[in-house]
Order: structure tokens, then C-alpha cells, then sequence
């Protein structure tokens, strides 16, 4: 589960949503609450057991529920994370094309 915080009309929002896909340039996400594409939020996510990783996020694709954000400024540390968590791992096929 991901944590979305982001402000809006002078108001601090806060939001959840589950993960479909990570990589080291953003990741995208499921979300019942409505974003607007370019809009600036704060992606808190679990990449370790026991911490959530805070990483500077844009809102860069909306088709329905699903939103893609692009990581806008994401750590030396926080790149070797998601790094981690990603092996092993097969990479998901882009609509029917083989990788």
C-alpha cells in the first residue's frame, strides 16, 4: 500500500493507493480518489520491512483509476532500494509485446 500527501486549495490531502508496477524512474498506482495529471505529491513507500521511503513525486498519467507518477528527486540510497526490491522480480509485458 502507498501513501499519496499532497496539498490542494490550501488543504493537506492524504490518500492510499496499491501498487501495479515500480522502476527507478516512477511507478504506477491504483487510486479511488481523483489526482490531476502534473499535479506535485509526496509518494510514501514501503521498500524496506520496518520504513516507508518519502520520494517527491508528479503525476505524469491518469487512464481511470491507474495514475503513473515520475520520481522528481529520488536519493542514492532510495534508488538501491527499489533496486532490491525489484530482484527476482519479471518485468510485466506492455500490452501483449514480449520484453
Amino acid at each position: 500500500m502507498i501513501r499519496i500527501t499532497l496539498q490542494r486549495d490550501m488543504r493537506n490531502l492524504s490518500m492510499q493507493g496499491w501498487t501495479r508496477d515500480l522502476s527507478e524512474t516512477g511507478l504506477s498506482v491504483f487510486v479511488a480518489q481523483g489526482l490531476l495529471l502534473g499535479e506535485f505529491v509526496t509518494l510514501e513507500i514501503p521498500l524496506t520491512p520496518h520504513a516507508r521511503e518519502k520520494i517527491p513525486s508528479r503525476v505524469v498519467r491518469c487512464r481511470g483509476t491507474e495514475y503513473g507518477f515520475q520520481f522528481m528527486a529520488l536519493s542514492a540510497e532510495q534508488r538501491v532500494l527499489i533496486r532490491e526490491t525489484l530482484k527476482g522480480h519479471r518485468a510485466i509485458p506492455l500490452h501483449g509485446v514480449e520484453r
